[in-house]
């Protein structure tokens, strides 16, 4: 029969990966910002572009902005823009929402007609990107070596 040796030169155990809550808000910093980004390119939260405005908020929108050519990127008044924000960043969770009611009700609304906030496959890119940095960082000290 064929034999096979064995040598084992360390001896040890990765520990359950956990992420701090300065990274996860990192993360989620990064996540507000790639959704804010998204607006600004009037994508919906498919990743896709957003439906055209109605004729009659079309010339509401392009007086208020004064541009031309107005399309759906959540700013019009700046209350959703301005209070959309990280919320929360503890136990493995990252929320962000509006935080004023005005922005609220605003944010249903809009979500009524076309849905923007969620996650398009570009902000899931993003978001695997931070985490992916985040865990790298993290894999020299999970390591534990034993003898």
């Amino acid at each position: 029969m064929d034999e096979v040796k064995i040598t084992v030169k360390k001896r040890g155990f990765f520990r359950a990966p956990k992420l701090d809550n300065g990274t996860l808000t990192q993360i989620g910093i990064e996540m507000v910002a790639a959704q804010k980004a998204r607006w600004a390119r009037a994508e919906n939260a498919d990743g896709t572009k957003a439906k055209p405005l109605s004729k009659k908020y079309i010339f509401q929108k392009a007086k208020i902005r004064r541009t031309n050519r107005p399309v759906r990127d959540l700013h019009l008044s700046g209350t959703l823009l301005e209070n959309f924000s990280l919320r929360k960043a503890i136990n493995g969770l990252v929320r962000a929402n509006p935080t004023s009611r005005k922005a609220i009700e605003h944010a249903r609304l809009g979500q009524e007609k076309e849905a923007m906030i969620g996650f398009a496959p570009s902000d899931i890119r993003v978001v695997g990107e931070a985490a992916e940095k985040a865990f790298a960082d993290l894999t020299q000290r999970l390591w534990y070596q034993i003898g």
